[in-house]
């Protein structure tokens, strides 16, 4: 009998030993929803608001109630929240990232907020997207540019998704003295804006506006020739 009890004993402990062990998948995810958090209070600085100027990028973006749009590289959702208050309660604000992570983000952050009818996160390719034709009134990227791939070919995808007289608006840096924490840019692989419009004429575009109040980045809007 006694050493039944001592037989049970030990696998009564070794199921509690295995009941312990940490799960691998969990901590990985638990680790990577902590530092989506860490970056969003870094997004949502106080610094950002007064280089970023986001309350007049909105306002010069010229959104309405029922307008569509697509924010590419959307991140924690820094721009894609305002733009879902700005175009509710008929219009959709979309967040597009290539990082799982960044989506959940954005799609707990719309239901936290209440605005889930309005804002919804969803992956992106880093190339070759496919999104819904004749679709969105604005496709909108920021601190984003450099981390696109066959951007030509990209941007004559994205081309068929646009409503007639739809809009591509591009902001990022100028230039950079250091890598930014806030954005995550590196001065060494930011995009000429010679370049972006160079691109963009390539890609079956026309510069409409380039707006220079932001004061260290730059705002160019393309529409379709």
């Amino acid at each position: 009998m006694k050493y039944t009890l001592f037989y049970l004993l030990l696998i009564l402990i070794s199921l509690f030993s295995v009941c312990k062990k940490s799960d691998p998948v969990a901590e990985q995810q638990a680790k990577a929803a902590a530092d989506i958090e860490r970056l969003a209070t870094i997004l949502d600085s106080p610094d950002r608001q007064k280089w970023q100027m986001p309350e007049r990028v909105v306002a010069e973006l010229r959104l309405k109630s029922g307008h569509v749009v697509a924010d590419i590289g959307a991140g924690t959702g820094y721009f894609a929240r305002r733009f879902a208050e700005v175009v509710q309660p008929k219009g959709v604000s979309i967040g597009y990232d290539i990082n799982p992570t960044m989506v959940e983000f954005m799609q707990r952050d719309a239901n936290n907020r209440g605005i889930a009818a309005n804002y919804r996160a969803h992956l992106i390719p880093s190339r070759n997207p496919v999104l819904e034709k004749n679709y969105y009134d604005l496709l909108f990227f920021c601190n984003t540019y450099q981390y696109l791939e066959n951007r030509i070919q990209y941007f004559k995808s994205l081309s068929e998704s646009l409503k007639p007289g739809g809009r591509i608006v591009v902001i990022d840096f100028t230039k950079l003295d250091k890598t930014d924490e806030e954005s995550g840019e590196v001065p060494g692989n930011l995009v000429d804006k010679n370049i972006v419009q160079r691109e963009f004429k390539k890609a079956g575009f026309k510069l409409k506006r380039d707006l220079k109040f932001l004061p260290s980045q730059f705002f160019l809007e393309f529409a379709r020739t």
